[in-house]
Order: structure tokens, then sequence, then C-alpha cells
């Protein structure tokens, strides 16, 4: 017994030590905003840091199956084969079963909003050949070519690796390349549902329709990495990339990147000209754009009217002030009603009396 214990400590030990360093020193929060366009940095904090990509490695994933459709060596309505490799993959997932078939499309739109990793690992094993490793390769050359050097895939969905590692700055590469690239496949990020065989699977990216001007991209979650975004929002005519990684859950993801974004359009409103140099991290922002808080969002259809950045992050931990605030309108709306009736009657009495007036005059 002690003899396997002493091996075990050892395998533990070592798996450790050939993390790198920075991940050895636990899960860091980074974050980065930058100009789809031109690729400029608006703001970025730790964004070289190592970290994990999560399901953010489906991005790079797509990208490949997009440049296989456009070179003609796949169609969106190919049928591609599950194999048992991808059927037992970890959830997230649709439940697909080894022998059966999936077309490209539902495998593309359950990789986006479900974030399915047997949907990607048979995009994966497609463009592999039959072959997840040698995909995965493939990944990390494109990735170098895409300016990415400090990424290394070694799957095609993002479940657990200790050697699939990335950062905030290469994750907004991605992103970026994703829309410049391909701008006609750029819509299925901002799908807010996808229905497969009579089930419906939303979106993981709760900000959709939420966020003004947020028209996707990914989502993702390991423990090793904690929670992760990288998105895409346009206003004005002027998209950014935005991502932020290592958040401990999806609401601390969520208002970050919330105050990520508006912070950044805000600065681009009061000097479109800023470099990285000045605003190196959030916080630089918001201490010159004290009126930031008054930010007003899109709402959901179903929950949300106009609301202040404090009500938003307040929502997302759970506090609801909306529903309470929309409470106190309809009482206030109740009231004004009630006295605005009174108000009428009072006033057609006196438009009666002055009609009495002029007639016996």
């Amino acid at each position: 017994m002690k003899h396997f214990q002493k091996h075990l400590l050892f395998f533990v030990v070592s798996c450790f030590l050939s993390l790198p360093s920075s991940l050895q020193a636990g899960i860091q929060k980074s974050t980065i905003a930058m100009c789809a366009k031109t690729g400029k940095i608006f703001s970025a904090r730790n964004a070289d840091a190592i970290t994990h990509p999560a399901s953010l490695t489906k991005m790079m994933t797509l990208y490949l199956a997009f440049k296989a459709v456009d070179a003609g060596h796949l169609h969106m309505d190919q049928k591609l084969p599950v194999s048992k490799y991808a059927a037992s993959r970890a959830p997230c997932k649709l439940g697909l079963r080894a022998g059966h078939f999936i077309s490209l499309r539902h495998a593309i739109l359950g990789s986006v909003t479900k974030s399915a990793n047997d949907a990607s690992s048979v995009i994966g094993e497609t463009l592999g050949c039959g072959s997840v490793t040698k995909f995965a390769k493939i990944m990390t050359e494109q990735a170098r070519q895409l300016g990415m050097t400090k990424t290394v895939f070694k799957n095609a969905d993002g479940l657990p690796d200790p050697q699939q590692i990335t950062t905030a700055r290469d994750m907004a590469l991605l992103a970026q390349a994703l829309y410049r690239d391909y701008p006609h496949h750029f819509h299925v990020f901002k799908e807010k549902s996808f229905s497969y065989k009579g089930v419906v699977h939303g979106n993981h990216n709760t900000l959709l329709g939420r966020l003004k001007g947020m028209d996707g991209i990914k989502t993702g979650f390991v423990n090793a990495s904690g929670s992760n975004l990288a998105a895409s929002v346009v206003r004005d005519n002027q998209r950014i990339i935005a991502v932020v990684m290592g958040q401990p859950g999806r609401q601390a993801r969520n208002s970050q990147m919330v105050k990520l974004v508006e912070a950044t359009y805000a600065n681009l409103k009061r000097n479109p000209t800023q470099s990285e140099e000045v605003y190196a991290s959030i916080n630089d922002i918001l201490a010159q754009q004290p009126s930031l808080k008054q930010a007003v969002y899109v709402p959901s259809k179903k929950s949300f009217k106009a609301e202040t950045l404090d009500d938003l992050f307040a929502t997302m931990v759970d506090k609801n002030p909306v529903k309470k605030a929309s409470v106190t309108t309809k009482k206030h709306s109740k009231k004004f009603s009630k006295s605005s009736k009174k108000f009428s009657k009072i006033a057609s009495k006196k438009k009666s009396k002055k009609h009495k007036r002029k007639i016996s005059a």
C-alpha cells in the first residue's frame, strides 16, 4: 500500500511540475479588448498569461470547418459519421450515438450553442481523417499562421488536457480571424438556440440579446481555466473583439465582459486615437469615465427594460433589482393613472361650467 501511495504521489507531483509555471500558481484572470478591423489593442490585463482555452477551443475547430467548406472539401448538408470516441466525449453534448451520422450544419450549430463536445469531435475526426491527434496538430499549425504564438491544441472540443494551453491575446486573435476570414459564416455565433431531434438547446452565451451590439462568439469552462468568454460587439459601425478569462463563474464572467465592453466604447467616444499604453486596464478606463454607469442596454424581451450597469451587474448575482423596479413602477403608474383621472374629471367640469356661462351670456 505504501509503495502504491509513493508512486501515486510521484505521478501527481510530476504532472503538476509539467504544467507551465503560470498555471501552477493558480487560475489567472485576464482580459483584452481589440479593434476587429485593425487589431489595435484598446486595453489588456494579463493578456499573455498562460491558461486553458476550455471550449474556446471550438473556435479553431469551426475556423477549420469553415475553411474546408469554402475550399469545397465539405458542404453544410454533408453527413458526418459519429465514432465511438466522439459519442463517448463528456458533456456538454448532443447525445450522438456511435455509428450514426450528423450533418456538418448541425454539428456546427451544436458546437456553437450547446457547446457540444461530441459534435465538435465529429468535425475534428472528419477533418483529421479519423484522427483527433492529427487534427490537433493541424489546429496548432493554423494557430501559428494566425499569429497565436502561445497556443497548443490537443483536442477539438476543449475538454481538459494539461498540455492544451492558450492566452487571452491568442483567443482574441482567433476570434478576430473568424470574423475577418469568414464573415459569411459568422452569423452562426449569434444563434440563441438550436433545435436537434426535437430538443431545443439554448446558447451558453447569455449576454446575447442583453448586451447592446453583441453578436457572438463563444463561451468556455473547465475547472483549470475558470469561466471564459470571447465576444464580438459592434456599435456605430465599429466592431471590437473582447476576451475575458479565468472568472470564477458565469455571472462574474458576464459582469466583467459588460464592464470591459462598456468601458472600451466609452473610451472610443471620448478619444478614438488612444493607445494601449494609455489604457493598460479596465480600471484605468473607468477612472476617466465617471458617467459610464449611465450606459443603457438593449433589453431581452422576456425580463429586461432599459437598465443601468449597476442594475445588470446586480441581476447577474441574482439580486434581481429589475423585477423590484418594475413592481414599484407599476405602483407609481397606478397612482399616476388615478390622479390623471381625477384631473381629467376636474378639467371637464371646469370646461362645462365655462360653456354654460358662454351660453347664458
